[in-house]
């Protein structure tokens, strides 16, 4: 099969996809077999990453090729498309979403932040955007968004500079005068036998940050102090956590994470609380 026919192939995938994207009503989500608190993700959602917190018992999670978001109710575990940027069309390697109020935020591994003006109980909208170059494209590959007092944290997934490498880094994007700073520098061997960190999610609470780790041999919930940045490592296993890419934090204490799993179908795991997490050290 040459490269022109692939090209089409895939063309035709992303869409079909998009198609999805505008006319699919809420369905409701398949329960994984075997697996407490777990649902499969429909196939339309390509490459699930990413989640942002809504007041009423919803979370939106975002496709990670393109820039559309889906609306998902914690409720009755349905999902539907919320909105896209543009167009269902639009591609980029997007991988964190946050929301303040009806301000919608979607950053890409290169570090580009996408800003849009939403409807929160609106539907299959499309969004008018401004883009904001970081400058950090050169210093970190980034996965995860969380937008906090006026900031938004950005977790640092694959150092370039060689200061940050062994480091857990998170930067700031000030989002009223656009620049840029550390947040939270934490050195490597403050995480003990822990190696590969690769932060792909992060969520904060009035005392701790919620950083998801993932890599090709273990992934890990970090769940670090504010105040003295004491870490709590969780595990996060492969059988249930192929490759876990977003996280939110309820206000009754659950834990929602999703899952990307390019080989087959995403998942969706709503814990009742971390208690439900095997904790490591």
């Amino acid at each position: 099969m040459n490269a022109v026919i692939l090209g089409f192939l895939g063309f035709l995938f992303l869409s079909l996809s998009a198609e999805h994207a505008r006319s699919e009503p809420p369905i409701e989500l398949e329960r994984v077999a075997g697996q407490d608190h777990q649902w499969w993700l429909p196939e339309f959602v390509n490459e699930a990453s990413g989640i942002a917190v809504m007041t009423d018992q919803s979370i939106l999670v975002h496709d990670d090729e393109l820039a559309v978001i889906y609306h998902v109710s914690l409720v009755d575990h349905s999902i539907e498309p919320f909105g896209w940027l543009g167009s269902p069309e639009f591609e980029r390697d997007f991988e964190g979403i946050a929301l303040n109020g009806e301000t919608l935020y979607l950053v890409t591994s290169d570090a580009l932040i996408y800003q849009a003006s939403v409807d929160l109980k609106a539907r299959s909208q499309t969004f008018d955007f401004t883009v904001y170059d970081t400058g950090l494209e050169s210093i970190c590959e980034l996965e995860g968004l969380h937008f906090l007092s006026g900031k938004l944290l950005l977790p640092c997934k694959v150092p370039i500079e060689e200061s940050y490498k062994n480091k857990l880094v998170i930067f700031e994007f000030d989002v009223k005068t656009h620049k840029i700073q550390e947040h939270l520098l934490i050195p490597g061997e403050r995480f003990g036998t822990l190696e590969g960190l690769q932060p792909t999610a992060i969520e904060i609470s009035s005392h701790h940050y919620y950083i998801v780790s993932a890599n090709y041999s273990a992934n890990h919930l970090l769940k670090v102090d504010r105040r003295t940045s004491s870490i709590d490592v969780f595990s996060l296993p492969k059988f249930r956590h192929f490759q876990p890419e977003g996280i939110g934090l309820l206000d009754d204490g659950s834990i929602v994470i999703v899952d990307d799993y390019r080989k087959g179908v995403g998942r969706l795991t709503h814990y009742p609380g971390i208690e439900s997490l095997e904790k490591l050290h």
